[in-house]
């Protein structure tokens, strides 16, 4: 495994948790579901942890000298900025035309209106903004599993 994919892995489980922490956090826990969140808490807080000591020694073991990316690499690392990008303008752009049209219904209570707060649209464009992470890391993971 090299070291770039080494990068994606813990970058991957870094966002995953912080994503999972966020929507606790904000969202809660589902009425539903047997109450299970100090569990994984405790889970996603191990993993950030380790990501984040495996990111440190990523670091910290860089050659100055030496080659780190090939052109490999640069190809994987394309398609994953490439499809991280296309998610998150194509639900921005959403966004944008939700609210627009929650605009035109302002009188209606509706979906619409709730969506359109400024708080709930914060909270969308920080969710898409990891996700599109998430995106990105699993483009690049899918293509270092796949020997490109």
């Amino acid at each position: 495994m090299s070291k770039q994919e080494l990068y994606a892995w813990s970058s991957f489980g870094m966002t995953l948790s912080i994503l999972v922490f966020y929507a606790l956090i904000v969202f809660g826990w589902p009425d539903g579901v047997p109450d299970f969140s100090s569990t994984a808490v405790k889970i996603f807080f191990n993993l950030f942890w380790i990501a984040f000591v495996v990111e440190l020694i990523l670091d910290a073991t860089k050659n100055k000298t030496g080659v780190e990316k090939d052109e490999r690499d640069f190809m994987i690392d394309a398609r994953g900025f490439k499809n991280g990008y296309n998610f998150l303008s194509s639900f921005i752009a959403i966004l944008i035309f939700q609210v627009l049209v929650s605009n035109i219904f302002d009188g209606i209570h509706s979906w619409f209106t709730i969506v359109a707060k400024p708080s709930f649209v914060l909270h969308v464009l920080f969710i898409l903004l990891l996700l599109s992470s998430l995106i990105r890391r699993g483009t690049q993971l899918f293509y270092y599993r796949k020997d490109f």
